[in-house]
């Protein structure tokens, strides 16, 4: 090779060391790929709870730098020691951390789910073929792991544009699209004597069908059974929407919505189906905003929606997480920055950690409010049983590891029926069961229900627990749930004082109500 006058050229093995370099860099921001876009994109902005800052964008810059290090130097000990058995082992573990960017196009880019994914995995054609791949690698995995890291060294560019846009947006050159204002909640006012308490639960999901017109054999739900049985319970009532954000909204609102947008990431466009209006939001009254011109204090535990945001002035308490896939890796402090970055490199069981931990922590901060007599009107928006499964009923457990479909949503009905035994007993032994109202109901029923017998019933549970001891009382006559709104603040006014009176009102306010499913989402499912 021919060189320029005066020009010296690298020693080869520092050209070798900047080559590593490279691919080191190339590779550790492939696999933080999903933690960087998730801080640096504007996509599903709306549904983050804590916005990108410059201590996550350090962090994230620490774990890139600090993996591509470690593979660095692992590559310079491949180079001094030619043990076949090190470098196999070496290029397998290569090989599986290329699978982390796979996943994450997986995710981001295609419908293919984790359980289609382990579905086809478990297909004896699919093992097959794995085990003569695995048996190529391992015969020619020097020739392979060199064709990779040459695939990788081509993306290299990747990791310098997301570390010249942290770098703008560090010294605010570049703007992130997120809100990052802080809500504050107004202080809850004496509680008045003998005013109505309300407490209403919506699991996510929940199916009527499945818990109560047609059980699948060996399914049990003893705590909504005992529920059944002291309250009114409808048979006939349909959700607003078939989605959780066009439903949550009209429930709250009161009004059937047409259609919601995203655009405004603090806030959420809603068309107004019986006037065609589109408006925001956080600019309408809600059930919560009217229990408050009543004096009652209000609380909310959800999930999904920034319902802090939604619902400004209207609520004393409220705790939402986030969806999972829409923020993975974000928290307070830099060094739990760094270690959930870290912890997210396990991609698809790391989202059902994440999972998990709603569960949890829903559950302990729902407990902490349905016993707190200072909270007249509580709404609980919990996530089961909506996917992915967590729950294993026989051990009473919550676990990461994947199930199907059917039997992840069957087995999470087992964990909202236990979820909801947790609450009862925690009211009954704080004295406030005897005291409050329960509506329990859903968002909308199981989506995916076809894929356990081939049918869809739009149906949701409707219970109606008033205070003290009631009888069964069933409800045959077809309404939609979004008359909830208008129940509450009549059980609150004093209109409604027991179950006769219950149905009284809904034959009164039933044929007022659509029980039509349908209306756009832009395309969003949950």
């Amino acid at each position: 090779m021919e060189h320029h006058e005066g020009a010296v050229p690298l020693p080869q093995p520092l050209k070798q060391k900047i080559k590593d370099g490279i691919v080191a860099v190339s590779l550790a921001n492939l696999c933080f790929i999903k933690v960087g876009f998730d801080l640096l994109s504007d996509d599903d902005r709306y549904f983050s709870k804590l916005p990108a800052t410059s201590p996550m964008l350090l962090a994230l810059v620490v774990n890139l730098f600090g993996l591509a290090l470690l593979a660095w130097l692992v590559m310079q000990m491949l180079r001094r020691f030619p043990n076949r058995w090190l470098h196999l082992t070496v290029h397998l573990m290569f090989l599986f951390l290329l699978l982390l960017p796979l996943d994450f196009v997986r995710l981001k880019f295609s419908d293919i789910t984790d359980y289609q994914l382990a579905v086809f995995m478990k297909q004896p054609a699919t093992m097959v073929c794995g085990l003569a791949l695995l048996a190529l690698f391992a015969w020619k995995h020097r020739l392979i792991a060199k064709i990779a890291a040459e695939m990788v060294a081509v993306l290299s560019p990747l990791a310098v544009f997301m570390l010249v846009k942290i770098t703008l947006v560090c010294l605010n050159v570049v703007q992130l699209k997120q809100c990052d204002s802080q809500v504050v909640l107004p202080p809850p006012v004496p509680v008045r004597a003998g005013q109505p308490r309300v407490v209403w639960i919506i699991f996510d999901e929940l199916d009527y069908r499945m818990v109560f017109a047609q059980r699948p054999a060996g399914l049990q739900f003893p705590e909504f059974d005992r529920l059944e049985q002291q309250s009114l319970s409808a048979a006939g009532a349909y959700a607003p929407n078939d989605t959780t954000i066009m439903s949550m909204p009209a429930l709250i609102l009161g009004k059937r919505i047409s259609d919601v947008s995203d655009a405004d990431v603090c806030d959420l466009s809603i068309t107004l189906a019986d006037t065609g209006a589109t408006t925001s939001w956080a600019s309408q009254p809600s059930v919560f905003s009217r229990a408050r011109d009543l004096g009652v204090n209000t609380a909310l535990v959800g999930w999904y929606i920034p319902y802090d945001r939604m619902l400004p002035g209207a609520l004393n308490f409220c705790v939402w997480y986030p969806f999972p896939l829409f923020e993975p890796a974000r928290a307070d402090t830099f060094e739990a920055n760094m270690r959930q970055q870290v912890l997210s490199l396990g991609e698809t069981l790391w989202l059902r950690q994440l999972f998990v931990n709603i569960h949890r922590d829903s559950l302990q901060a729902s407990l902490s409010v349905v016993t707190n007599s200072t909270y007249g009107l509580i709404l609980l928006h919990l996530p089961a049983p909506h996917r992915p499964g967590v729950y294993l009923p026989k051990k009473n457990q919550l676990t990461i590891w994947i199930m199907s479909k059917v039997q992840g949503y069957l087995n999470n009905l087992a964990l909202a029926d236990h979820e909801f035994g947790e609450l009862r007993h925690a009211m009954e032994t704080s004295g406030e069961w005897d005291k409050t109202w329960i509506i329990l109901s859903a968002d909308h029923s199981w989506r995916e229900s076809k894929l356990y017998d081939g049918r869809r019933d739009y149906r949701v549970p409707y219970l109606v627990k008033p205070p003290g001891t009631n009888e069964p009382l069933a409800y045959p006559q077809q309404f939609n749930t979004i008359l909830t709104h208008d129940l509450i603040l009549a059980i609150l006014r004093g209109e409604v004082a027991n179950q006769q009176a219950v149905a009284h009102w809904l034959d009164i306010h039933a044929t007022q109500s659509a029980t039509v499913i349908g209306g756009g989402s832009g395309g969003r499912r949950d």
